[in-house]
């Protein structure tokens, strides 16, 4: 974890930190929190998750060592789109450790940003933490200093794995979810859902799934394109300031062929 963090923060450093002076000077405090297992069941939920905290600039993730079964049931019940495998499930909750990396990473700096999202259930930072996080990480696999962590193919396998559950996930989706969706999606995540989608924990995974799919890419440019329309210009409340989307294209289908 820590060195895909390392990795995200000398791409980000470079594509972010040229917009915001904040997140140049602050994004190397960046840290890291493995969360240990507490035995509570009420607890699981959470110590399957993956967090940033803004304030304390750390991203805390499942400490993969101490899961228990009640762990991996909870994944398989709840996220794992009808996979009923043990294994599986445990190798999953290890390849979210890279794209899910990039997703909060991008939360931790749109703290140091001082960026608002006023709406109840935060979809417009969702929207903006999920829509580059995809090419953040084939960027990060491009890095000479992660070989080790990147052997090749590895990164198309991590995606291909990810974008293969965010369509299958999306192909499930009801006439007027996928409305809300793509509603969402082409205000640039400033038109929310409904409450009853937003208090859908899995149904919102799915949509930022969806929407790092739509927009991935293996353009550097392209990539720096879209950090760019979140963070430049973008202090403060959100909302006041309408972005023009860039065309997606769903360029995610590309990791599978």
């Amino acid at each position: 974890m820590q060195k895909v963090v390392e990795g995200c923060k000398r791409v980000l450093k470079d594509v972010v930190g040229k917009h915001v002076e904040a997140v140049a000077k602050d994004i190397g405090d960046i840290k890291v929190n493995s969360i240990a297992a507490s035995g509570a069941d009420f607890m699981v939920q959470y110590e399957v998750s993956f967090m940033a905290s803004a304030a304390e600039k750390t991203i805390s993730y499942p400490n993969l060592d101490s899961l228990g079964e009640g762990h991996v049931k909870f994944v398989m019940e709840n996220y794992q789109l009808g996979r009923k495998c043990e294994g599986r499930t445990r190798r999953d909750l290890y390849l979210w450790c890279f794209d899910r990396t990039c997703h909060e990473i991008t939360h931790i700096l749109q703290g140091i940003a001082e960026q608002k999202d006023k709406h109840g259930y935060a979809m417009s930072a969702e929207h903006d933490a999920s829509i580059g996080a995809y090419s953040l990480l084939w960027a990060i696999s491009k890095d000479s200093r992660l070989k080790a962590l990147f052997p090749p193919g590895f990164a198309a396998e991590v995606l291909h794995k990810t974008v293969s559950d965010d369509l299958w996930s999306s192909a499930k989706w009801s006439d007027d979810v996928r409305k809300e969706y793509l509603k969402w999606r082409e205000s640039f995540g400033l038109e929310p859902p409904s409450d009853k989608t937003c208090e859908d924990n899995v149904l919102v995974s799915s949509f930022c799934g969806r929407i790092s799919a739509d927009y991935f890419t293996q353009d550097a440019k392209e990539m720096a394109l879209i950090f760019e329309r979140v963070f430049k210009n973008r202090k403060g409340d959100v909302y006041q300031v309408k972005v023009e989307p860039p065309k997606a294209v769903c360029r995610g289908i590309d990791v599978l062929v």
